[in-house]
């Protein structure tokens, strides 16, 4: 299985696992040994217990990801899939994006964090505006998954919408 310090596709350094995921998806801070920077790689195992579904629902992540262009949603890098001798048995499929340094909503409140009511307004107007823009695109993106586990809190002070793991691209 993947470990820390461990380089994937003589690129991607794994430094330590993000979030708490299911046994078939793992999420890893890692380092792009290329640019030097910290970025995110998403993992999804291809094994007998996964739903085609699942599989539909991650390229089509990486697939909105790579059409996006905004300053408050992680930027796509790279996509790509892993023989079973890398991922210890089972092939994976692999996202890879940019790292926002911060902590999730739901890492704050988990934490006893109680924000005021104007910082609440700031919140939803910051979010709304990322929803705006992906929903004003042609087809609109439908995050479809807004919830404090998906949106962070910079060190930079601004809000970031991530996981577009639910993410429609069409009007259905």
């Amino acid at each position: 299985m993947f470990k820390p310090s461990q380089i994937i596709k003589e690129r991607y350094q794994l430094q330590k696992p993000l979030g708490r995921t299911a046994a078939s998806r793992k999420t890893w801070l890692a380092k792009d040994l290329e640019s030097n920077e910290q970025i995110v790689i998403k993992l999804l195992a291809f094994s007998p217990e996964m739903q085609w579904e699942e599989l539909k629902l991650f390229e089509r992540e990486a697939e909105v990801l790579q059409s996006l262009n905004h300053p408050r949603i992680p930027n796509y890098r790279d996509y790509f899939s892993l023989e079973k001798e890398e991922g210890g048995g089972w092939p994976w499929f692999a996202l890879v994006q940019d790292y926002i340094p911060g902590l999730s909503f739901q890492e704050l409140l988990e934490r006893g964090h109680h924000f005021t009511e104007l910082q609440i307004r700031t919140v939803a107007t910051e979010v709304l505006e990322i929803l705006i823009y992906l929903h004003e695109l042609s087809p609109p993106v439908l995050h479809r998954d807004i919830k404090p586990s998906n949106l962070i809190l910079g060190e930079d002070k601004n809000i970031y919408v991530v996981d577009f793991g639910a993410v429609q691209d069409k009007a259905t």
